[in-house]
């Protein structure tokens, strides 16, 4: 009887590993794998192309610019609001110049650490303080990115009905959200989706800022 009753639990047991382990692999969202650039970033949370986001009367949100399937963003993709933030200062002009506490690393995909310094840092940001929760303001690197995928990315927010990127504005920049090294004080970065270039631009002049926002691939979550 004992050993009738040990081997009913370890049945139980491994039946209910097995169960758990069934249920979390359904949990995995892996629809990002069929994922391109242009596709829509649905106010659902849904990711798909235009027509069928009309079709299931969603309402489109964002692009889609990057997925990562290289690991060089491990576990990451971007989308770009449909439209630019009205132009705003880097740093409130009525302020002394101070380091806001970004990076000043120009390789790097950090916009999304660089904006919460930027929200809530002691010297106010109004470039920051007018973006929505789930947007931030991308860095040179993410800035770099999204100017890979203009031409894709703009034949959907053409569709969606957005403000399409100026690709061929050459006096159209951006604020990015890395300050400048050696100089974090007074100056940060401006990029130009006409050309690709940054330069370093004084704080207080007033530029617009084209939101990205970030979702985690590992199990669908969005950010």
């Amino acid at each position: 009887m004992k050993a009738r009753i040990t081997n009913y639990l370890f049945c139980a047991l491994a039946a209910s590993l097995l169960i758990t382990s069934c249920d979390e692999h359904e949990m995995e969202d892996l629809s990002w794998h069929s994922w391109q650039p242009g596709m829509v970033y649905c106010a659902n949370g849904e990711v798909t192309d235009f027509d069928k986001c009309m079709a299931d009367g969603n309402t489109p949100e964002a692009v889609i610019f990057y997925i990562d399937d290289t690991d060089e963003i491990p576990g990451k993709a971007y989308a770009v609001s449909l439209r630019d933030n009205w132009p705003e200062a880097f740093s409130d002009p009525d302020t002394i110049y101070v380091a806001q506490g970004t990076s000043a690393d120009i390789t790097a995909y950090d916009g999304e650490e660089n904006t919460t310094a930027l929200r809530y840092g002691k010297v106010e940001s109004p470039m920051a303080t007018v973006l929505g929760d789930k947007y931030f303001i991308p860095s040179v690197g993410e800035m770099f990115k999204l100017y890979m995928a203009r031409h894709l990315v703009n034949f959907t927010i053409q569709q969606c009905g957005g403000d399409i990127l100026p690709i061929d504005a050459e006096g159209c920049w951006y604020w990015t959200s890395t300050e400048c090294e050696g100089a974090k004080a007074d100056r940060a970065w401006r990029f130009s989706l006409y050309s690709g270039r940054f330069e370093s631009t004084d704080k207080h002049t007033p530029l617009p800022v084209r939101p990205i926002m970030m979702i985690r691939l590992n199990r669908g979550e969005q950010q």
